[in-house]
């Protein structure tokens, strides 16, 4: 299907070459001493050269407005995927801080707080494993399909993500397993689901792999 911006553009070009190069073809048939068909009378007291130019009006207009509405469109969707990506926010955010009960009370844990074996809600940070760049979206390693971190379900096919029995073989960023991850270096290790790069420890790595 072609795109609005395009076909916007191809029906203004075409709508202002048939306002424009009728006349201009007129003109010069007329300059060399030619009879120019153009001349004729299309309408009563109107040329065909006239009819072409009055014609091309509407199709450049109407080329002109599809081309503003697909430039609209792909603003609006660019705005809407943006404000879909979850923003990565600082580590330090994520530590949970224990919260002040009463005598002989326990800390109640907010719902958010409770340990969950789904993937998708980031991690605290823990020894052992630095993060160096933070993914944005999970790879479905089913479908292919792209879903922001945060989620705990394919949003292509519908698959969980789930994290490992281990939490020390969760990946910090998306929570997934840390075993499918690929060794770019020294310590160094991209996430197999969110392609975050993380710095894991040497006697951690031999853990997890």
């Amino acid at each position: 299907m072609m795109n609005k911006i395009i076909l916007g553009l191809i029906l203004s070009a075409l709508g202002l070459g048939i306002s424009l190069l009728s006349p201009i073809i007129h003109i010069m048939l007329v300059s060399y001493g030619v009879e120019s068909f153009l001349a004729y009378e299309a309408l009563p007291g109107l040329t065909m050269h006239l009819l072409l130019s009055l014609v091309g009006v509407p199709i450049s207009v109407s080329g002109l407005l599809l081309f503003r509405r697909g430039v609209r469109e792909e603003l609006e969707e660019e705005a809407l995927t943006y404000s879909r990506r979850p923003a990565v926010e600082g580590f330090e955010s994520l530590i949970q801080r224990p919260r002040p009960g009463g005598p002989g009370e326990q800390p109640r844990p907010d719902v958010g707080e409770k340990r969950s074996k789904d993937a998708g809600a980031q991690l605290p940070p823990r020894g052992g494993v630095k993060v160096k760049s933070s993914g944005t979206t999970i790879i479905c390693s089913k479908c292919g399909a792209e879903t922001p971190v945060g989620s705990r379900r394919c949003r292509g096919c519908g698959e969980r993500f789930m994290a490992p029995d281990d939490p020390l073989k969760a990946c910090p960023i998306c929570g997934c397993d840390l075993g499918a991850a690929m060794v770019l270096g020294d310590d160094v290790y991209v996430c197999g689901f969110c392609f975050s790069e993380l710095i894991i420890e040497k006697d951690l790595a031999r853990r997890i792999f």
